[in-house]
């Protein structure tokens, strides 16, 4: 939000309120220095000097602190006016403690005083020359993300070459590879049901009338607003909308009459819709149509609609047990041998990893892209986006989501490395996915789970929609409209709808035929265990880009092969040569062959030297103070990979060193506390700013920068000095409950194993069968940990600790703090300690001296001297970045 876009009213009352906290501190500061004048004459009594202070303090009522009871004061110098016994040195400290008073307000009115020039300085910025923005060195890859102006006409020049260039595939092929991912009878009725649902659903959704309503539009105008379709002038249109019933009901009814005759739907713009180049908040650069808002809201709609009736039905048919793999299950034959020799309930199915895994991979990755309802809006995959505030469903992020999957990667690793000795994984995407998918492709698949002929009619439209290139800038309207052949309209629901829909046969494919999970967010693609089984998973991949018309990105594709045993072994090489070649990263971390996770230090600099250059192009100080929160907090916070046990203490070190590091090339070997108050000395030549005035959170008065040390430290005695330990741990019990399973069964006798045939296969077997030597003779260590992944609850229970984020350790705080905590919150519920955040506590218990000897307590500027709603307002203003990050 653009403190353009704030209401002059706003800004009046604000400046208002600057005005009179103004007028408040000269008014202190002349009573404090007649107070002063008298109080500092030689020939002024002490006792009386003590009583015109102590009056002063009273009267100019400048909020006392905790350690000072001014009545207590003025009973004990009544007292010494007749008790001698009162000593002088008890007078002189209530002299030097009401002095101090008087200097506590005095900093306390200098610090408002201060904050209200940050916020007049914020409110009113000087002009930045934005014409100089550096990008990155991805060139034209990905989706088409440039961030150099100077580039952006080679940009829209590569997306014309795609879009308006029809790729034609074999829809026959296309169909028969599908169809023979359901040719075993198990899976053929599962399919069968799909299209006979899907077919239902084509045929209600075009025999309803109004389904626009109150209810409806509502949640379409917030999902509209929580997503970047549209531009800013138009979100300011849904606002009015959302706060205007009669406009709703007239959209309602307008809506309804399109939805009515929705055969007939066209996009209703004969000279194509205008596209440009529309910058992101990540600084990436999207093409983007500008849209109009009622067929925003009717596609939006319809989008949603179908996006969360499909996750639903697809979930319930693809990961149903009769055709998803999975080994989560025992055999019966398995089964019935652990029974026999483990004794019934031992031989029963139990919690494992593979449940585990199972679990995350539905909840996170399967179809992750789509809505479980349609008040999610329509939230994109890039790591700025958040849920929308009316997502009632227990759903990650999807910063959480790529933190879950670092999580996965990492912990996968160890369990493969403990088990077997040996792991791999491969990660890579699509080159410029939701732009160059082929729309025969789309029209295929829809077609194949039954999508009636009428919605994929609709849907074909939908994708081929007139597009007008000329610049916004051209007002001369010669560009004529041309229909798009490839690729997607961006930031649709209906765009992640046919994402999802290609590629989830994708991961169907990979878990049928190589028996894997393949994680997927959107088209970023990882697999990860046996580097055998990721061998034949890649190859499937390959083959399903090539029936489907994609492409994968190869700057974006490698593999990582690691092993205990450094030298390999002829079989293991033999299906790493079939893996793709080059780095595995997420975020700035990078995965080495030594099995750590290292952060990616030339990535590193690049990011800081760009951050330093937006640093110093910030116009205000607390634009500065925001923009170094967005990057500390949005980003480095995430992308080195936030603490985990699969990572061990380790990372944590690693993280606090590269801090270290950033913080000496960002200050030339000083640091940003002292940066940030010789800032504000040279602006406003205040020279008595406390650091805590630095950190601490508005609420108390503070600018609310964020320390990067302070998370990681809250974390670093808790997380796991060596992540495998507990792993480890789990199957050297493994072998022991083998040996105790072993002795016992031995000292069996022949009629109690004969019952537990008997009982196992009951008239099938004859008890003469119990002197088989093979069941007679104890199943192997092999046979017992074989269904270890399915039925182990000691390593599911060490696998999920790996995945698990350290808790927090919180600091002590001092009984001052405590108490200081508890009187505050009355008035300031958020501020209670025992919801206070852990940074938050930190830094109060860091700055606690400062704090209360020269700000009087913890709040350093008055809550009611603080024009909070005007600063609530531009906090919400995110930062836009001037390159990708």
């Amino acid at each position: 939000m653009s403190t353009a876009a704030l209401s002059q009213t706003l800004k009046s009352i604000t400046i208002l309120k600057l005005k009179e906290l103004e007028k408040q501190r000269r008014a202190y500061e002349l009573r404090k220095a007649e107070t002063l004048r008298y109080a500092n004459l030689p020939d002024v009594d002490q006792r009386q000097r003590v009583y015109h202070l102590l009056l002063a303090v009273e009267q100019l009522d400048p909020a006392p602190a905790s350690d000072i009871d001014l009545c207590n004061i003025r009973r004990w110098l009544d007292q010494s006016n007749f008790d001698t016994s009162v000593p002088d040195t008890m007078v002189d400290e209530f002299e030097r403690q009401l002095r101090s008073q008087l200097d506590i307000q005095t900093r306390r009115l200098d610090l408002a005083n201060l904050y209200s020039q940050l916020l007049t300085e914020w409110l009113n910025p000087i002009s930045v020359d934005e014409s100089v923005t550096v990008a990155d060195d991805s060139s034209l890859d990905g989706s088409f993300e440039l961030v150099e102006k100077d580039r952006l006409k080679q940009l829209v020049e590569k997306f014309e070459d795609v879009v308006f260039s029809p790729l034609e595939i074999d829809e026959v092929a296309i169909h028969n590879y599908l169809a023979a991912l359901f040719e075993d009878d198990d899976a053929k009725a599962p399919l069968g049901r799909l299209r006979s649902q899907v077919k239902s659903q084509c045929d209600f959704r075009l025999r309803r009338k109004s389904p626009f309503d109150e209810t409806t539009i509502r949640w379409c105008l917030k999902g509209l607003l929580g997503n970047d379709l549209l531009s800013d002038e138009k979100k300011v249109i849904l606002q009015d909308f959302l706060t205007d019933e009669v406009a709703r009901s007239e959209i309602c009814d307008v809506l309804n009459m399109k939805y009515r005759d929705i055969k007939n739907w066209t996009w209703d713009a004969e000279s194509g819709m205008p596209v440009q180049p529309r910058r992101q908040l990540n600084g990436k650069y999207r093409i983007m149509m500008d849209e109009d808002v009622l067929q925003a809201i009717f596609l939006h709609y319809i989008g949603m609609s179908w996006s969360s009736w499909m996750k639903k039905t697809l979930s319930d048919t693809i990961l149903c047990k009769s055709i998803w793999k999975h080994k989560m299950v025992v055999p019966p034959k398995g089964t019935d041998r652990r029974r026999y020799y483990l004794g019934e309930y031992e031989g029963r199915n139990k919690l494992g990893i593979e449940e585990v895994r199972h679990t995350i991979y539905k909840t996170d990755f399967f179809l992750s892209q789509l809505p479980s309802s349609v008040y999610e809006g329509a939230g994109g995959y890039d790591d700025d986006q958040e849920l929308s505030d009316d997502n009632t469903e227990d759903r990650k992020s999807p910063k959480e989501i790529k933190q879950q999957l670092l999580r996965q990667l990492a912990s996968e690793m160890h369990f493969r490395l403990a088990m077997e000795g040996e792991f791999a994984v491969v990660q890579s995407d699509f080159q410029w996915f939701g732009t160059s998918i082929s729309h025969t492709t789309i029209s295929a698949v829809l077609r194949f789970i039954g999508m009636s002929e009428e919605w994929i009619a609709f849907f074909r439209k939908f994708l081929e929609a007139p597009l007008n290139m000329a610049p916004v800038s051209d007002k001369s309207g010669s560009s004529r409209a041309r229909i798009r052949k490839r690729g997607v309209p961006m930031a649709h629901a209906l765009e992640k709808f046919f994402g999802e829909l290609v590629l989830l046969f994708m991961d169907f494919s990979v878990n049928q035929r190589a028996e894997m999970l393949l994680y997927r967010f959107h088209d970023d693609l990882w697999l990860c265990g046996q580097p055998e089984k990721c061998a034949k998973a890649w190859n499937i991949m390959e083959e399903f880009s090539a029936v489907m018309g994609l492409e994968f990105n190869r700057k974006k594709t490698g593999s990582v092969y690691i092993t205990k045993d450094s030298t390999g072994g002829t079989k293991t090489r033999r299906f790493t040569d079939e893996l793709p070649e080059g780095p595995v990263s997420v975020g700035l971390l990078e995965l080495h062959s030594s099995g750590e996770w290292m952060i990616d230090q030339v990535q590193v600099d690049a990011h800081v030297a760009q951050l330093q250059k937006q640093l110093s192009q910030c116009e205000s100080i607390l634009s500065w103070v925001q923009t170094w929160n967005s990057c500390i907090g949005r980003f480095f916070s995430h992308t080195f990979g936030e603490p985990a046990h699969c990572f061990g203490r380790s990372h944590v070190d690693r993280i606090l060193e590269t801090y270290r590091k950033m913080q000496e090339t960002l200050f030339q070997g000083s640091n940003v506390t002292t940066h940030l108050k010789t800032l504000m000395k040279e602006r406003f030549r205040n020279e008595d700013i406390p650091d805590a005035f630095i950190y601490l959170p508005e609420q108390l008065g503070g600018l609310g920068l964020l320390n990067p040390f302070i998370s990681p430290f809250l974390f670093r005695d808790t997380v796991f000095a060596s992540p495998d330990a507990n792993l480890r741990k789990a199957i050297t019990q493994s072998r022991t409950n083998y040996n105790k399973a072993k002795r016992e069964f031995e000292c069996l006798s022949k009629q109690e194993r004969q019952r537990r045939l008997r009982k196992i296969y009951p008239g099938e077997f004859d008890t003469a069968n119990i002197t088989d030597a093979k069941l007679d003779r104890f199943f192997s260590y092999e046979e017992f940990v074989q269904y270890d992944e399915s039925i182990n609850p000691e390593l599911a229970y060490a696998y999920r600790e790996l995945m698990t984020s350290p808790h927090k350790e919180d600091i002590v705080l001092s009984r001052r703090i405590f108490e200081a905590l508890n009187s505050i919150a009355v008035m300031q519920p958020e501020l209670n300690q025992s919801t206070l955040s852990s940074e938050t506590k930190w830094i109060l218990m860091f700055y606690e001296r400062e704090l209360f000897e020269h700000c009087g307590g913890l709040s350093i500027i008055e809550k009611n001297l603080l024009p909070l709603g005007i600063l609530k307002i531009l906090r919400k203003r995110r930062v836009a970045w001037q390159m990708v990050l």
